[in-house]
């Protein structure tokens, strides 16, 4: 949306947001049980999702719960596999294998 107005266009204040958000860092923490199938169907889910919705713009951690339980207990994981968005907050949690796109790209906020 723009607005003009002096004889010049400016941008909405809703279009500066939004292009603010599309340059934001997303950093992303993906809570695994080993090479088990559903961890590695997350894993794939989320990798297509962040290519297509965050190039460059992402960085993911995976946390593998059976080599490091202590990690996951601090954050409150109790299920696997676990997306947390842990920036731009506020955090979202999102659990399952990712399948659902369109929930998990409402949950991290990627709609404009």
């Amino acid at each position: 949306a723009r607005i003009i107005g002096g004889g010049q266009e400016m941008e909405s204040a809703d279009s500066v947001t939004r292009m603010q958000k599309k340059k934001q860092m997303y950093m992303l923490k993906l809570y695994v049980a080993g090479d088990e199938q559903n961890s590695r169907i997350a894993k794939d889910n989320l990798t297509s999702i962040c290519d297509e919705y965050l190039k460059d713009r992402c960085k993911i951690e995976e946390v593998d719960v059976l080599t490091d339980f202590a990690a996951a207990l601090k954050d409150r994981i109790f299920v696997t596999p676990t997306l947390v968005l842990a920036a731009p907050g506020p955090r979202a949690t999102i659990v399952g294998n990712l399948g659902d796109k369109e929930r998990v790209i409402s949950a991290l906020r990627l709609r404009f």
